[in-house]
């Protein structure tokens, strides 16, 4: 009888598995010297254990080169034609160049599981590592065949190549290096079932991205259909390979996060990686993404960190399941440009909120939401409560919450906030919005006291009921929401389309609709309900249809361990809505938010009143101060780190001295963009950056070690045009401990001269120094840079290296001017790690 495939596409079964562990699995000796489990190629280093050598960079570099040729040369290579026992059995005849670049490709990888030691049986070990490795999708993303020869590369495709013939017609799918995962794959679902290590993969899928890079320069380079073939079919399986380790990798990471709690360190580190230069581009990604999905909110999902693999395949389904039938809100009517009283359609491009009626309509009404069993809809009217002042203003001191015994039928009453509280989280535009006393809908009243109540609560708290009008009954109760929403028992999220998921009977399907949902819906977008969920995160519960009320955390954990694990980057997206265990002297304590974190979490998020912007910022980082003033939030930090690499970015800079390099916003977009702006503009938000060297900020300034390279005008620059580029390439061992891109200065021609005269230019002209500004990426294991320094790379789209100029007239003290994408096709000078003073 024929074993069933663990996946219907793949040529992989259980057997196939047995045998990669039992092959992988340290059988004991006498020897009391047990081997390293896991451990993998680092082609920066020759030599056996004990005498290895560290290469150069170049040197590294040219290792992976030939390896990359070695791959290849066993594609292109005539594949042995006597046919296999046939499909299902793990081999077949379309696959021996499969075999080949397998077996060159797990020596990149050694493992000797230690079974004897393991807590878990190895039929255990082995029945999870198949249910895990079932979950993989069938085939990665789909890369572009991009080069001359495309044409007749995708028409003229031999059989030894395609899963399944048809033809010999090519197909994305029918690749056979996708005819079952690696065996390095096969060996990390093993390992990371019996033995779950957070981040074990980080180095060995940074290796695999490194390869793929190389391999995208080198597949250029093809001259006929055959070579241009093997060099994609190589590619397409180092892909696969990347997209398997990260997946699977992520899947430990959150599954143990949920186990353990949240930490914001732990998370930034654990999805830091290397991405590989073929990732489908953003246009690529968005034809695909469902007419009704947000094209706003789903570009702060696609450029989150936490959606390193880029495939949204699962989402996009997921999402078009439960809302297939709908049209955008996401167009709006304006103002003839014209000036003829006409109309014209706005349409929702991504790039800014103003452009989308999710978050900017005229037809908004304030209290135009009911309860779905709300006798409004029958035509009758639903009455409005509105406010006992002198009930709110009796407690002092204390937060309001509506008093669930107190509330008649004609007006809200207040009692101290108290543990025992439910908060809501919800959206003003969805038609819950106001204040206590223009009013608030008798039956909203009863739907969030009958959901309090049930979740054991006594009372519930939500801005429209509980925040007035006048400033400083609004100042304190808004300087209260942070302790609001952390004390309270539950905190219950609102949004009109997760209230449209049927969880009654609870389903799997159902969860995943709740998570495709949550990640783009407008509740997630918001800078205010950001800073809502984060504080009352630690039992966060999800209104669905028909006021069924469900845990995020259970979503999660059945999403995480039972979906495909395309959606655990999704899942892992929203993790800072999920309980944290930060303890100070053994106490459960609010997990501090740095100022990177915080910035990163807002860069895409919408905030209606611009007046909020710092306000939530502040709050976001558990300010006990409201901050209204972007220069009183910056000099609320003095004596903090602050990542270098988090800076690069292109928001705007404060006007204050000892502050011209701190952002005067977490975000770069203007509240509002018309659809006449330049289409290519390219728009550089924040990032943490925390791989990157840290600074301290100062009272004076921000003190920071930079690769910097410090360029002087001549004494004749007027005239002449000339400058000097400052170069330490001579002194050797200097240059290799503190010189990135030694020689450059020799090596940069005159087009390069010429390219970096136009942007430096106008700056000498006001100043007798200008410097390049690299930040440089920290080691792992330490907050020193690592050696020999490189750069530490910016984290979201940029072809060429992102640069921050900065100037000076006597060398010490430099101010900051703007950030640059360098274009690649010009050389770079050197750059030399040194500390600067920034002002």
């Amino acid at each position: 009888m024929t074993e069933t495939r663990l996946q219907p596409s793949w040529r992989l079964n259980k057997s196939d598995v047995r045998a990669i562990l039992d092959e992988n699995t340290h059988r004991p000796t006498d020897s009391k010297l047990l081997p390293i489990e896991w451990t993998f190629l680092d082609f920066g280093e020759t030599g056996s254990a004990g005498s290895s050598v560290k290469l150069s960079a170049s040197d590294t570099k040219a290792r992976m080169i030939q390896w990359c040729r070695d791959a290849v040369g066993l594609v292109a290579g005539k594949p042995a034609s006597a046919p296999g026992p046939g499909p299902g059995s793990g081999a077949d005849d379309r696959e021996p160049h499969f075999d080949r670049l397998d077996s060159l490709f797990s020596t990149l990888m050694t493992c000797n599981f230690l079974m004897d030691r393991k807590k878990l049986s190895r039929e255990e070990v082995l029945d999870r590592a198949c249910a895990l490795l079932s979950r993989l999708p069938a085939y990665p993303p789909e890369l572009k065949l991009e080069c001359d020869n495309a044409v007749e590369v995708k028409e003229l495709w031999p059989a030894e190549y395609l899963a399944e013939t048809n033809g010999n017609t090519y197909k994305w799918s029918n690749l056979c290096v996708f005819a079952k995962p690696s065996t390095n794959t096969i060996r990390i679902a093993l390992y990371l079932t019996m033995e779950p290590v957070l981040r074990i993969t980080s180095d060995y899928a940074d290796t695999i991205a490194r390869l793929l890079d190389i391999l995208a320069d080198l597949y250029k380079s093809a001259t006929t259909g055959s070579d241009s073939r093997a060099w994609f079919v190589v590619q397409a399986y180092l892909w696969a390979a990347w997209q398997h380790t990260v997946m699977l990798q992520l899947w430990c990471d959150a599954s143990t996060v949920l186990k353990l709690g949240y930490m914001f360190e732990r998370h930034n580190t654990m999805i830091s990686r290397e991405i590989p230069s073929v990732m489908p581009s953003r246009e690529t990604i968005e034809r695909s993404r469902p007419e009704y999905m947000c094209k706003w909110a789903f570009e702060l999902l696609r450029s989150d960190l936490s959606s390193v693999t880029q495939d949204f395949r699962a989402l996009f389904e997921t999402f078009e399941r439960q809302f297939g039938e709908r049209s955008p809100r996401c167009n709006l009517s304006s103002p003839s440009s014209s000036g003829r009283g006409g109309k014209r359609k706005r349409v929702c491009d991504g790039k800014a909120p103003g452009n989308c009626q999710r978050f900017e309509s005229d037809d908004v009404q304030l209290q135009s939401a009911h309860d779905f069993a709300c006798p409004s809809s029958a035509g009758e009217a639903c009455t409005l409560l509105t406010w006992d002042e002198q009930s709110y203003r009796d407690i002092k001191g204390a937060a309001r919450a509506i008093d669930l015994d107190g509330t008649d039928e004609k007006y809200l009453r207040y009692c101290p906030l108290s543990c025992e509280n439910m908060a809501v989280s919800h959206v003003w535009s969805h038609g819950q919005g106001g204040r206590p006393e223009t009013g608030f809908n008798i039956c909203l009243h009863r739907r969030y006291s009958m959901l309090a109540r049930s979740l054991g609560c006594s009372s519930y708290w939500m801005d429209t009921p509980c925040i007035p009008t006048p400033d400083d009954l609004r100042d304190e109760a808004i300087g209260q929401i942070n302790d609001n929403f952390t004390n309270s028992k539950v905190t219950l999220l609102v949004d009109r389309d997760l209230m449209e998921i049927d969880i009654h009977p609870l389903t799997l399907e159902a969860e995943e609709a709740i998570l495709a949902t949550l990640v783009v819906c407008d509740w997630n977008v918001r800078g205010w309900t950001l800073l809502e969920g984060m504080r009352g995160r630690m039992k966060l519960h999800i209104l669905c249809k028909n006021n069924h009320v469900i845990s995020l955390m259970d979503v999660l954990r059945d999403v995480t361990a039972k979906s495909t694990l395309s959606l655990v980057s999704p899942a892992l997206a929203i993790h800072h809505y999920t309980p944290t265990q930060y303890q100070v002297s053994g106490l459960d304590m609010v997990e501090p938010v740095t100022t990177e974190q915080a910035t990163c979490l807002l860069n895409h998020r919408h905030v209606t009143k611009e007046r909020d912007l710092i306000v939530i910022w502040s709050l976001v980082c558990a300010s006990k101060k409201v901050t209204k003033k972007p220069e009183d939030f910056w000099a609320s930090t003095v004596g903090q780190p602050l990542a270098t690499g988090f800076l690069v970015s292109g928001t705007p800079r404060l006007k204050v001295h000892g502050f011209s390099w701190a952002p005067e916003r977490p975000n770069v977009l203007p509240s509002a963009q018309t659809s006449d702006q330049t289409e290519n503009e390219k728009q550089y938000p924040a990032f943490d950056g925390q791989n990157s060297l840290w600074g301290t900020i100062t009272p004076q300034g921000f003190k920071a070690e930079w690769l910097a390279c410090r360029i002087r005008r001549s004494k004749l620059y007027q005239l002449t045009s000339e400058f000097t580029l400052q170069s330490y390439a001579g002194a050797k061992d200097l240059a290799y401990w503190r010189v990135y891109n030694v020689g450059a200065n020799e090596r940069m021609n005159a087009e390069s001269r010429v390219h970096l005269r136009s942007v430096i230019g106008g700056l000498l002209k006001k100043f007798r120094w200008v410097a390049l500004l690299l930040p440089a990426l920290r080691s792992r294991n330490s907050s020193d840079a690592v050696s020999p320094p490189r750069p530490f790379d910016y984290q979201g789209e940029a072809e060429g290296s992102m640069l921050v100029i900065v100037a000076s007239n006597d060398g010490d003290e430099w101010e900051w001017q703007f950030v640059h994408e360098w274009d690649g096709k010009y050389l770079l000078p050197e750059f030399t790690l040194e500390e600067l003073f920034i002002v």
